[in-house]
Protein backbone atom coordinates (compact mmCIF):
# COMPACT_ATOMS: atom_id res chain seq x y z
CA UNK A 1 0.00 0.00 0.00
CA UNK A 2 1.35 3.37 -0.99
CA UNK A 3 1.49 5.97 1.77
CA UNK A 4 1.60 9.73 1.38
CA UNK A 5 5.04 11.30 1.72
CA UNK A 6 3.70 13.61 4.43
CA UNK A 7 2.69 10.60 6.49
CA UNK A 8 6.18 9.13 6.26
CA UNK A 9 7.61 12.42 7.49
CA UNK A 10 5.20 12.53 10.40
CA UNK A 11 5.87 8.96 11.34
CA UNK A 12 9.61 9.53 11.63
CA UNK A 13 8.92 12.58 13.79
CA UNK A 14 6.40 10.77 16.00
CA UNK A 15 8.58 7.76 16.75
CA UNK A 16 12.17 6.85 17.34
CA UNK A 17 11.98 3.52 15.57
CA UNK A 18 14.11 0.85 17.16
CA UNK A 19 14.16 -2.93 17.17
CA UNK A 20 15.41 -2.91 20.76
CA UNK A 21 12.62 -3.27 23.33
CA UNK A 22 12.67 -1.61 26.74
CA UNK A 23 14.43 -3.51 29.50
CA UNK A 24 15.59 -2.83 33.00
CA UNK A 25 17.53 -4.78 35.53
CA UNK A 26 15.92 -6.09 38.69
CA UNK A 27 17.20 -3.17 40.77
CA UNK A 28 16.88 -0.44 38.14
CA UNK A 29 13.92 1.90 37.78
CA UNK A 30 12.86 3.19 34.40
CA UNK A 31 11.01 6.51 34.17
CA UNK A 32 8.87 8.13 31.50
CA UNK A 33 8.41 11.90 31.47
CA UNK A 34 6.07 14.14 29.47
CA UNK A 35 7.96 17.25 28.40
CA UNK A 36 5.77 20.19 27.35
CA UNK A 37 7.52 22.79 25.22
CA UNK A 38 7.01 26.56 25.18
CA UNK A 39 6.99 27.07 21.42
CA UNK A 40 7.89 25.56 18.06
CA UNK A 41 10.85 27.75 17.25
CA UNK A 42 13.12 26.09 14.73
CA UNK A 43 10.53 23.90 13.02
CA UNK A 44 11.16 23.66 9.27
CA UNK A 45 7.41 23.35 8.63
CA UNK A 46 4.86 26.06 7.90
CA UNK A 47 1.07 26.22 8.12
CA UNK A 48 1.24 27.72 4.63
CA UNK A 49 2.57 24.40 3.31
CA UNK A 50 0.55 21.79 5.22
CA UNK A 51 1.08 19.15 2.53
CA UNK A 52 4.59 18.76 3.93
CA UNK A 53 3.24 17.14 7.09
CA UNK A 54 -0.39 16.16 6.31
CA UNK A 55 -1.76 13.93 3.57
CA UNK A 56 -4.22 15.23 1.00
CA UNK A 57 -6.96 13.08 2.58
CA UNK A 58 -6.31 14.80 5.90
CA UNK A 59 -6.43 18.25 4.34
CA UNK A 60 -9.63 17.44 2.42
CA UNK A 61 -11.33 16.20 5.58
CA UNK A 62 -10.41 19.38 7.43
CA UNK A 63 -11.70 21.57 4.60
CA UNK A 64 -15.03 19.72 4.59
CA UNK A 65 -15.35 20.11 8.35
CA UNK A 66 -14.37 23.78 8.34
CA UNK A 67 -11.15 23.41 10.30
CA UNK A 68 -8.16 25.51 9.25
CA UNK A 69 -4.53 24.48 9.68
CA UNK A 70 -3.17 26.05 12.87
CA UNK A 71 0.09 26.16 14.76
CA UNK A 72 -0.98 23.14 16.83
CA UNK A 73 -0.70 21.07 13.64
CA UNK A 74 2.95 21.88 13.11
CA UNK A 75 5.38 19.11 14.10
CA UNK A 76 7.56 19.64 17.17
CA UNK A 77 10.76 21.54 16.51
CA UNK A 78 13.58 19.08 15.70
CA UNK A 79 15.94 21.55 17.37
CA UNK A 80 14.30 20.83 20.73
CA UNK A 81 14.09 17.10 20.05
CA UNK A 82 17.81 16.92 19.34
CA UNK A 83 18.60 18.98 22.42
CA UNK A 84 16.65 16.55 24.60
CA UNK A 85 18.50 13.61 23.06
CA UNK A 86 21.84 15.26 23.71
CA UNK A 87 20.95 15.42 27.41
CA UNK A 88 20.90 11.61 27.48
CA UNK A 89 17.15 11.12 27.36
CA UNK A 90 15.55 8.59 25.01
CA UNK A 91 12.84 10.21 22.90
CA UNK A 92 9.92 7.82 22.51
CA UNK A 93 7.48 10.02 20.61
CA UNK A 94 6.46 13.61 20.01
CA UNK A 95 3.07 15.33 19.90
CA UNK A 96 2.45 18.21 17.55
CA UNK A 97 -1.03 18.95 18.99
CA UNK A 98 0.30 19.27 22.55
CA UNK A 99 3.81 20.41 21.53
CA UNK A 100 5.36 17.82 23.81
CA UNK A 101 7.86 14.96 23.91
CA UNK A 102 7.59 11.63 25.74
CA UNK A 103 11.02 10.61 27.01
CA UNK A 104 12.49 7.68 28.92
CA UNK A 105 15.43 7.50 31.28
CA UNK A 106 16.87 5.61 34.21
CA UNK A 107 18.22 8.86 35.64
CA UNK A 108 15.29 10.63 37.32
CA UNK A 109 17.50 13.66 38.07
CA UNK A 110 17.44 14.54 34.39
CA UNK A 111 13.82 15.63 34.83
CA UNK A 112 14.93 18.47 37.10
CA UNK A 113 17.55 19.50 34.55
CA UNK A 114 14.91 19.44 31.80
CA UNK A 115 12.48 21.61 33.76
CA UNK A 116 15.13 24.35 34.00
CA UNK A 117 15.75 24.40 30.25
CA UNK A 118 14.56 27.65 28.65
CA UNK A 119 12.38 25.98 26.00
CA UNK A 120 10.59 23.62 28.41
CA UNK A 121 7.23 24.67 29.85
CA UNK A 122 6.55 21.71 32.15
CA UNK A 123 7.82 18.21 32.97
CA UNK A 124 5.41 15.54 34.25
CA UNK A 125 6.15 12.00 35.41
CA UNK A 126 4.11 9.56 33.29
CA UNK A 127 5.18 6.22 34.76
CA UNK A 128 7.96 4.18 36.35
CA UNK A 129 8.73 0.52 36.94
CA UNK A 130 11.51 -1.74 38.22
CA UNK A 131 11.15 -4.94 36.21
CA UNK A 132 11.93 -6.45 32.86
CA UNK A 133 9.59 -5.45 30.04
CA UNK A 134 11.17 -7.43 27.24
CA UNK A 135 8.09 -9.54 26.50
CA UNK A 136 4.41 -8.85 26.09
CA UNK A 137 3.58 -11.48 28.69
CA UNK A 138 0.05 -12.41 27.68
CA UNK A 139 -1.68 -15.67 27.03
CA UNK A 140 -3.99 -15.42 24.02
CA UNK A 141 -7.52 -16.56 24.79
CA UNK A 142 -6.89 -17.80 28.31
CA UNK A 143 -9.47 -20.02 29.93
CA UNK A 144 -12.43 -18.01 31.19
CA UNK A 145 -11.70 -14.98 29.05
CA UNK A 146 -14.49 -15.85 26.64
CA UNK A 147 -18.06 -16.94 27.08
CA UNK A 148 -18.55 -19.33 24.16
CA UNK A 149 -21.85 -19.56 22.32
CA UNK A 150 -23.33 -22.85 21.21
CA UNK A 151 -24.86 -21.69 17.92
CA UNK A 152 -24.30 -24.86 15.92
CA UNK A 153 -23.79 -27.43 18.67
CA UNK A 154 -20.04 -26.80 19.02
CA UNK A 155 -19.59 -23.48 20.79
CA UNK A 156 -16.55 -22.82 18.55
CA UNK A 157 -17.08 -21.95 14.91
CA UNK A 158 -14.09 -22.12 12.59
CA UNK A 159 -13.73 -19.01 10.45
CA UNK A 160 -13.00 -21.22 7.44
CA UNK A 161 -15.84 -23.65 8.03
CA UNK A 162 -18.11 -23.21 5.02
CA UNK A 163 -20.60 -25.89 6.05
CA UNK A 164 -23.24 -23.28 6.85
CA UNK A 165 -25.18 -21.85 3.91
CA UNK A 166 -24.40 -18.23 3.09
CA UNK A 167 -28.06 -17.30 3.43
CA UNK A 168 -28.00 -18.37 7.09
CA UNK A 169 -29.18 -15.33 9.07
CA UNK A 170 -29.27 -13.37 5.82
CA UNK A 171 -25.61 -14.26 5.27
CA UNK A 172 -24.40 -12.72 8.52
CA UNK A 173 -24.27 -16.01 10.41
CA UNK A 174 -23.33 -15.46 14.03
CA UNK A 175 -23.11 -11.69 13.51
CA UNK A 176 -26.79 -11.27 12.68
CA UNK A 177 -28.01 -10.05 16.09
CA UNK A 178 -25.42 -7.30 16.38
CA UNK A 179 -26.00 -6.13 12.80
CA UNK A 180 -29.79 -6.25 12.80
CA UNK A 181 -30.11 -4.52 16.17
CA UNK A 182 -29.36 -1.14 14.54
CA UNK A 183 -30.70 -1.99 11.06
CA UNK A 184 -27.18 -1.88 9.65
CA UNK A 185 -28.17 -4.59 7.15
CA UNK A 186 -30.32 -1.92 5.42
CA UNK A 187 -27.12 -0.03 4.60
CA UNK A 188 -25.38 -3.20 3.41
CA UNK A 189 -28.27 -4.20 1.15
CA UNK A 190 -28.04 -0.83 -0.54
CA UNK A 191 -24.36 -1.49 -1.24
CA UNK A 192 -22.80 0.50 1.60
CA UNK A 193 -20.47 -1.72 3.64
CA UNK A 194 -17.79 0.88 4.41
CA UNK A 195 -15.91 0.81 1.10
CA UNK A 196 -13.55 3.78 0.79
CA UNK A 197 -13.91 4.71 4.46
CA UNK A 198 -10.68 4.68 6.47
CA UNK A 199 -10.94 3.50 10.08
CA UNK A 200 -8.09 3.72 12.58
CA UNK A 201 -8.29 1.11 15.33
CA UNK A 202 -6.37 2.09 18.47
CA UNK A 203 -5.83 -0.89 20.72
CA UNK A 204 -3.38 -3.14 22.59
CA UNK A 205 -2.28 -5.33 19.68
CA UNK A 206 -3.60 -7.37 16.77
CA UNK A 207 -2.13 -10.78 17.45
CA UNK A 208 -2.23 -12.98 14.32
CA UNK A 209 -4.66 -10.69 12.49
CA UNK A 210 -2.26 -10.90 9.55
CA UNK A 211 -2.88 -14.66 9.13
CA UNK A 212 -6.37 -15.41 10.48
CA UNK A 213 -9.04 -16.58 8.06
CA UNK A 214 -11.52 -14.07 9.48
CA UNK A 215 -9.55 -11.34 7.71
CA UNK A 216 -8.77 -13.06 4.42
CA UNK A 217 -10.74 -10.45 2.47
CA UNK A 218 -8.87 -7.59 4.17
CA UNK A 219 -5.59 -8.98 2.89
CA UNK A 220 -6.90 -9.98 -0.52
CA UNK A 221 -8.33 -6.51 -1.16
CA UNK A 222 -5.51 -4.52 0.46
CA UNK A 223 -7.88 -3.12 3.07
CA UNK A 224 -5.19 -2.88 5.76
CA UNK A 225 -3.74 0.48 4.82
CA UNK A 226 -1.00 0.50 7.43
CA UNK A 227 0.02 -0.22 11.02
CA UNK A 228 2.24 1.23 13.72
CA UNK A 229 3.34 0.20 17.20
CA UNK A 230 3.57 3.17 19.57
CA UNK A 231 4.45 0.96 22.55
CA UNK A 232 7.51 -1.10 21.61
CA UNK A 233 8.17 0.81 18.35
CA UNK A 234 9.26 -2.40 16.62
CA UNK A 235 6.95 -1.99 13.62
CA UNK A 236 5.00 -5.17 14.36
CA UNK A 237 1.43 -4.99 15.75
CA UNK A 238 0.75 -8.69 15.12
CA UNK A 239 2.96 -10.23 17.82
CA UNK A 240 1.53 -8.66 20.96
CA UNK A 241 -1.86 -8.61 22.67
CA UNK A 242 -4.96 -10.08 20.98
CA UNK A 243 -7.57 -7.56 22.19
CA UNK A 244 -7.38 -5.55 18.96
CA UNK A 245 -7.89 -8.72 16.93
CA UNK A 246 -11.19 -9.38 18.70
CA UNK A 247 -12.22 -5.75 18.21
CA UNK A 248 -11.29 -5.76 14.52
CA UNK A 249 -13.45 -8.81 13.87
CA UNK A 250 -16.59 -6.99 15.00
CA UNK A 251 -16.18 -4.61 12.06
CA UNK A 252 -14.06 -6.36 9.46
CA UNK A 253 -14.84 -10.11 9.62
CA UNK A 254 -16.16 -11.29 6.26
CA UNK A 255 -16.98 -15.00 6.24
CA UNK A 256 -20.44 -15.23 4.64
CA UNK A 257 -22.75 -17.64 6.41
CA UNK A 258 -20.49 -17.71 9.46
CA UNK A 259 -19.74 -14.14 10.53
CA UNK A 260 -19.92 -10.78 8.74
CA UNK A 261 -19.04 -7.57 10.57
CA UNK A 262 -20.60 -4.12 10.35
CA UNK A 263 -18.02 -2.65 7.93
CA UNK A 264 -16.44 -5.55 6.00
CA UNK A 265 -15.41 -3.37 3.05
CA UNK A 266 -13.78 -0.51 4.98
CA UNK A 267 -10.03 0.08 5.08
CA UNK A 268 -8.20 -0.22 8.39
CA UNK A 269 -5.19 1.43 10.01
CA UNK A 270 -4.03 -0.75 12.92
CA UNK A 271 -2.36 1.18 15.73
CA UNK A 272 -1.01 -0.29 18.94
CA UNK A 273 -1.12 2.36 21.67
CA UNK A 274 -2.05 0.34 24.77
CA UNK A 275 0.54 -1.64 26.74
CA UNK A 276 -1.39 -4.63 28.14
CA UNK A 277 1.49 -5.41 30.52
CA UNK A 278 0.84 -2.38 32.71
CA UNK A 279 -1.27 0.74 33.14
CA UNK A 280 0.43 4.14 33.21
CA UNK A 281 -0.45 7.66 31.97
CA UNK A 282 2.21 7.25 29.25
CA UNK A 283 -0.37 5.13 27.42
CA UNK A 284 -2.55 8.21 27.08
CA UNK A 285 0.39 9.91 25.36
CA UNK A 286 0.74 6.88 23.09
CA UNK A 287 -2.97 7.10 22.25
CA UNK A 288 -2.50 10.79 21.47
CA UNK A 289 0.37 9.98 19.12
CA UNK A 290 -1.76 7.30 17.47
CA UNK A 291 -4.61 9.76 16.94
CA UNK A 292 -2.22 12.30 15.44
CA UNK A 293 -0.79 9.70 13.09
CA UNK A 294 -4.31 8.64 12.07
CA UNK A 295 -5.14 12.28 11.42
CA UNK A 296 -2.05 12.75 9.25
CA UNK A 297 -2.94 9.67 7.21
CA UNK A 298 -6.41 11.05 6.58
CA UNK A 299 -8.67 8.55 8.37
CA UNK A 300 -12.38 9.25 8.57
CA UNK A 301 -13.13 7.47 11.84
CA UNK A 302 -11.30 6.31 14.96
CA UNK A 303 -12.56 3.27 16.84
CA UNK A 304 -11.03 2.85 20.28
CA UNK A 305 -11.89 0.27 22.90
CA UNK A 306 -9.66 1.80 25.57
CA UNK A 307 -10.38 3.80 28.66
CA UNK A 308 -8.38 5.12 31.60
CA UNK A 309 -9.35 5.74 35.21
CA UNK A 310 -6.96 3.96 37.59
CA UNK A 311 -3.29 3.10 37.03
CA UNK A 312 -0.77 0.66 38.48
CA UNK A 313 0.49 3.41 40.78
CA UNK A 314 -2.36 5.03 42.71
CA UNK A 315 -0.85 8.49 42.53
CA UNK A 316 -1.51 8.61 38.78
CA UNK A 317 -5.23 7.73 38.94
CA UNK A 318 -7.92 10.03 37.56
CA UNK A 319 -10.57 11.37 39.89
CA UNK A 320 -14.21 11.65 38.91
CA UNK A 321 -13.76 15.44 38.95
CA UNK A 322 -11.24 15.08 36.12
CA UNK A 323 -13.85 13.45 33.87
CA UNK A 324 -15.16 16.83 32.79
CA UNK A 325 -14.35 16.68 29.08
CA UNK A 326 -11.24 18.86 29.15
CA UNK A 327 -8.70 17.54 31.67
CA UNK A 328 -7.25 14.10 30.87
CA UNK A 329 -4.60 14.10 28.16
CA UNK A 330 -6.39 11.43 26.16
CA UNK A 331 -9.67 13.37 26.40
CA UNK A 332 -8.03 16.50 25.05
CA UNK A 333 -6.59 14.42 22.22
CA UNK A 334 -10.00 12.96 21.33
CA UNK A 335 -11.58 16.40 21.20
CA UNK A 336 -8.82 17.70 18.96
CA UNK A 337 -9.27 14.79 16.58
CA UNK A 338 -13.02 15.47 16.45
CA UNK A 339 -12.43 19.17 15.77
CA UNK A 340 -10.36 18.10 12.75
CA UNK A 341 -13.31 16.17 11.35
CA UNK A 342 -12.62 12.63 12.56
CA UNK A 343 -15.68 10.68 13.73
CA UNK A 344 -14.73 9.47 17.22
CA UNK A 345 -16.15 6.25 18.68
CA UNK A 346 -14.97 4.88 22.05
CA UNK A 347 -16.18 2.25 24.50
CA UNK A 348 -17.96 3.60 27.58
CA UNK A 349 -16.10 1.18 29.86
CA UNK A 350 -16.83 -2.00 31.83
CA UNK A 351 -17.04 -0.56 35.34
CA UNK A 352 -20.84 -0.45 35.66
CA UNK A 353 -21.00 -3.16 38.28
CA UNK A 354 -17.70 -2.24 39.94
CA UNK A 355 -16.64 0.24 42.58
CA UNK A 356 -15.83 2.97 40.04
CA UNK A 357 -19.11 2.59 38.12
CA UNK A 358 -18.53 5.53 35.79
CA UNK A 359 -17.19 5.97 32.29
CA UNK A 360 -13.48 6.63 31.80
CA UNK A 361 -11.34 8.88 29.61
CA UNK A 362 -11.65 9.55 26.67
CA UNK A 363 -15.35 8.54 26.82
CA UNK A 364 -15.95 11.82 28.70
CA UNK A 365 -14.84 13.90 25.69
CA UNK A 366 -17.48 16.10 24.07
CA UNK A 367 -16.52 14.89 20.60
CA UNK A 368 -16.53 11.17 21.43
CA UNK A 369 -19.49 8.88 20.81
CA UNK A 370 -19.22 6.80 23.99
CA UNK A 371 -20.87 3.42 23.46
CA UNK A 372 -22.65 1.42 26.14
CA UNK A 373 -23.32 -2.34 25.92
CA UNK A 374 -26.65 -4.16 25.65
CA UNK A 375 -27.64 -7.78 25.05
CA UNK A 376 -29.39 -9.06 21.93
CA UNK A 377 -32.75 -7.93 23.35
CA UNK A 378 -31.51 -4.38 23.88
CA UNK A 379 -31.25 -4.69 27.66
CA UNK A 380 -28.32 -2.90 29.27
CA UNK A 381 -25.44 -5.12 30.35
CA UNK A 382 -24.74 -4.72 34.06
CA UNK A 383 -21.02 -4.14 33.47
CA UNK A 384 -21.58 -1.21 31.10
CA UNK A 385 -20.17 2.01 32.59
CA UNK A 386 -22.51 4.86 33.44
CA UNK A 387 -22.53 8.62 33.25
CA UNK A 388 -22.96 11.44 33.61
CA UNK A 389 -19.66 13.28 33.34
CA UNK A 390 -18.52 15.33 36.31
CA UNK A 391 -19.84 18.49 34.63
CA UNK A 392 -23.26 16.78 34.28
CA UNK A 393 -23.15 16.09 30.53
CA UNK A 394 -25.06 13.04 29.37
CA UNK A 395 -22.85 10.00 28.81
CA UNK A 396 -22.71 7.42 27.36
CA UNK A 397 -24.10 8.60 24.01
CA UNK A 398 -25.35 5.47 22.24
CA UNK A 399 -25.56 1.71 22.73
CA UNK A 400 -24.83 -1.44 20.73
CA UNK A 401 -24.55 -5.15 21.41
CA UNK A 402 -21.76 -5.87 23.86
CA UNK A 403 -23.10 -8.82 25.83
CA UNK A 404 -22.39 -12.11 24.05
CA UNK A 405 -21.13 -10.11 21.08
CA UNK A 406 -19.43 -12.21 18.40
CA UNK A 407 -15.70 -11.60 18.02
CA UNK A 408 -12.86 -13.14 16.02
CA UNK A 409 -10.64 -15.39 18.13
CA UNK A 410 -6.96 -15.95 17.46
CA UNK A 411 -7.45 -19.72 17.50
CA UNK A 412 -9.38 -19.49 14.24
CA UNK A 413 -12.84 -19.56 15.81
CA UNK A 414 -15.53 -16.97 16.43
CA UNK A 415 -16.71 -16.60 20.02
CA UNK A 416 -19.29 -14.81 22.09
CA UNK A 417 -17.78 -12.36 24.56
CA UNK A 418 -18.76 -9.48 26.81
CA UNK A 419 -17.58 -5.88 26.92
CA UNK A 420 -18.10 -2.35 25.69
CA UNK A 421 -14.83 -3.13 23.91
CA UNK A 422 -17.08 -4.83 21.35
CA UNK A 423 -20.14 -2.59 21.36
CA UNK A 424 -17.89 0.32 20.30
CA UNK A 425 -16.45 -1.27 17.12
CA UNK A 426 -19.81 -2.81 16.23
CA UNK A 427 -21.31 0.67 16.20
CA UNK A 428 -18.20 2.22 14.63
CA UNK A 429 -18.49 -0.14 11.67
CA UNK A 430 -22.17 0.73 11.25
CA UNK A 431 -21.34 4.43 11.30
CA UNK A 432 -18.59 3.84 8.72
CA UNK A 433 -21.08 2.14 6.39
CA UNK A 434 -23.50 5.03 6.95
CA UNK A 435 -20.70 7.54 6.29
CA UNK A 436 -19.89 5.85 2.98
CA UNK A 437 -23.45 6.58 1.88
CA UNK A 438 -23.29 10.19 3.06
CA UNK A 439 -19.60 10.99 2.71
CA UNK A 440 -20.18 14.71 2.02
CA UNK A 441 -21.49 15.22 5.55
CA UNK A 442 -19.30 16.46 8.38
CA UNK A 443 -18.41 14.49 11.49
CA UNK A 444 -20.84 16.67 13.46
CA UNK A 445 -23.67 16.03 11.01
CA UNK A 446 -23.06 12.27 11.05
CA UNK A 447 -23.07 12.29 14.83
CA UNK A 448 -26.34 14.24 15.00
CA UNK A 449 -28.13 12.04 12.48
CA UNK A 450 -27.12 8.81 14.18
CA UNK A 451 -28.09 10.12 17.62
CA UNK A 452 -31.41 11.45 16.34
CA UNK A 453 -32.29 8.03 14.95
CA UNK A 454 -32.02 6.41 18.39
CA UNK A 455 -35.19 5.44 20.18
CA UNK A 456 -34.65 7.62 23.28
CA UNK A 457 -33.52 10.81 21.58
CA UNK A 458 -35.81 13.04 23.66
CA UNK A 459 -35.07 11.32 26.94
CA UNK A 460 -31.46 10.13 27.08
CA UNK A 461 -30.17 8.72 30.34
CA UNK A 462 -26.89 7.94 32.07
CA UNK A 463 -27.13 4.22 31.27
CA UNK A 464 -27.60 4.00 27.47
CA UNK A 465 -27.59 7.64 26.39
CA UNK A 466 -29.90 8.09 23.40
CA UNK A 467 -30.11 4.32 23.14
CA UNK A 468 -29.71 2.04 20.12
CA UNK A 469 -29.56 3.90 16.79
CA UNK A 470 -31.68 2.95 13.79
CA UNK A 471 -29.74 3.34 10.55
CA UNK A 472 -32.83 2.85 8.39
CA UNK A 473 -34.26 5.96 10.02
CA UNK A 474 -30.89 7.76 9.80
CA UNK A 475 -30.81 7.08 6.03
CA UNK A 476 -34.25 8.54 5.53
CA UNK A 477 -33.47 11.56 7.66
CA UNK A 478 -30.34 12.14 5.56
CA UNK A 479 -32.16 11.68 2.27
CA UNK A 480 -35.01 13.88 3.48
CA UNK A 481 -37.49 11.30 2.21
CA UNK A 482 -40.71 10.45 3.96
CA UNK A 483 -40.09 8.23 6.95
CA UNK A 484 -43.72 7.35 7.52
CA UNK A 485 -44.59 3.66 7.69
CA UNK A 486 -47.43 4.08 5.16
CA UNK A 487 -48.68 6.74 2.79
CA UNK A 488 -51.62 7.38 5.13
CA UNK A 489 -49.55 7.59 8.32
CA UNK A 490 -46.55 9.94 8.27
CA UNK A 491 -45.02 8.58 11.46
CA UNK A 492 -41.99 6.33 11.02
CA UNK A 493 -42.25 5.17 14.61
CA UNK A 494 -45.81 4.25 15.47
CA UNK A 495 -47.08 1.66 17.97
CA UNK A 496 -47.60 -1.54 15.99
CA UNK A 497 -48.29 -3.81 18.96
CA UNK A 498 -51.33 -3.66 21.20
CA UNK A 499 -49.18 -3.38 24.33
CA UNK A 500 -46.30 -1.02 25.16
CA UNK A 501 -43.90 -1.65 28.03
CA UNK A 502 -42.06 1.69 28.07
CA UNK A 503 -42.38 5.31 27.03
CA UNK A 504 -42.51 5.71 23.25
CA UNK A 505 -41.13 8.30 20.79
CA UNK A 506 -43.15 9.21 17.70
CA UNK A 507 -41.01 10.46 14.80
CA UNK A 508 -41.67 11.86 11.32
CA UNK A 509 -39.97 14.20 8.88
CA UNK A 510 -43.15 14.87 6.90
CA UNK A 511 -44.12 18.54 7.25
CA UNK A 512 -47.65 19.06 8.58
CA UNK A 513 -50.26 21.26 6.92
CA UNK A 514 -49.93 23.62 9.87
CA UNK A 515 -48.67 21.94 13.04
CA UNK A 516 -48.80 18.52 14.60
CA UNK A 517 -50.88 18.46 17.76
CA UNK A 518 -50.86 15.40 20.00
CA UNK A 519 -53.06 14.26 22.83
CA UNK A 520 -52.56 11.29 25.16
CA UNK A 521 -55.49 10.21 27.32
CA UNK A 522 -55.77 7.42 29.88
CA UNK A 523 -58.62 5.18 31.15
CA UNK A 524 -61.85 7.08 30.93
CA UNK A 525 -60.00 9.35 28.46
CA UNK A 526 -58.77 11.76 31.07
CA UNK A 527 -55.93 13.90 29.71
CA UNK A 528 -52.36 12.75 30.45
CA UNK A 529 -50.44 15.10 28.16
CA UNK A 530 -50.92 17.20 25.04
CA UNK A 531 -49.16 19.81 22.96
CA UNK A 532 -47.39 20.64 19.72
CA UNK A 533 -44.85 18.15 18.35
CA UNK A 534 -41.57 20.03 18.02
CA UNK A 535 -39.10 19.84 15.17
CA UNK A 536 -35.52 18.87 16.02
CA UNK A 537 -32.58 20.39 14.11
CA UNK A 538 -34.80 21.06 11.06
CA UNK A 539 -34.92 17.34 10.36
CA UNK A 540 -37.57 15.44 12.27
CA UNK A 541 -40.66 16.01 14.37
CA UNK A 542 -40.44 14.07 17.63
CA UNK A 543 -42.57 13.75 20.73
CA UNK A 544 -42.25 11.32 23.60
CA UNK A 545 -45.36 9.65 24.95
CA UNK A 546 -44.99 9.15 28.69
CA UNK A 547 -47.34 6.74 30.39
CA UNK A 548 -48.08 7.13 34.09
CA UNK A 549 -49.46 3.75 35.09
CA UNK A 550 -50.76 0.43 33.84
CA UNK A 551 -53.91 0.62 31.73
CA UNK A 552 -55.51 1.63 28.41
CA UNK A 553 -54.55 4.84 26.61
CA UNK A 554 -55.66 6.65 23.46
CA UNK A 555 -53.17 8.46 21.21
CA UNK A 556 -54.60 11.18 18.95
CA UNK A 557 -52.59 13.33 16.51
CA UNK A 558 -53.84 15.90 14.01
CA UNK A 559 -52.31 18.37 11.56
CA UNK A 560 -55.60 20.34 11.26
CA UNK A 561 -56.59 18.24 8.24
CA UNK A 562 -56.00 14.59 9.08
CA UNK A 563 -56.33 12.70 12.33
CA UNK A 564 -54.33 9.64 13.42
CA UNK A 565 -55.53 7.66 16.41
CA UNK A 566 -54.42 4.56 18.25
CA UNK A 567 -55.69 2.75 21.34
CA UNK A 568 -52.88 1.07 23.27
CA UNK A 569 -52.42 -0.85 26.51
CA UNK A 570 -49.47 0.10 28.72
CA UNK A 571 -47.89 -2.38 31.10
CA UNK A 572 -44.55 -1.38 32.67
CA UNK A 573 -41.65 -3.81 32.38
CA UNK A 574 -40.97 -5.88 35.45
CA UNK A 575 -37.50 -5.49 36.97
Amino acid sequence: MKKATASFLLFTIFLCLSSTKLSAGANETTYKFWVELKDKTGTPYSILKPWDFLSERSLARRRKNGFSICIQDLPVSPVYVNSVKEMGLKVLLTSRWMNAILVQTKDSLLAATLSKTNYVKKVTLMGYWSRSRSAAGFDPETTGQFESMDYFGTGHIDAKNQANPEEYNDGYGMGWDQVKMSNTQVLHKRGFRGKGVWIAVLDAGFYQANVLGAFDSLRANNQIIGSADFVDRDGNVYNDDDHGTHVLGCMAANVPGIMVGTAPDASYLLLRTEDARSEFPSEEAQWLAGAEYADSMGVDLISSSLGYTEFDKSEFGHTYAELNGHTALITLAANMAYERGIIMVNSAGNEGDGEWGKIGAPADAVGVIAVAAVDKDGIRAGFSSMGPTYDKRMKPDLAAMGKKAIIAGTSGYFYGSNGTSYSAPILAGSIASFFQMFSTKTASEIRSLVCMSAKNYLQPDSFLGFGIPDFELAIKLSENTQIGGTSSNPFYTWPTLDTLHADFELKTNVNPVKKYYYELKSDGYSAVSSGVISKQESLVYITRLRFKKKGWYRIRITDDIKIWERKIYFEPKKD
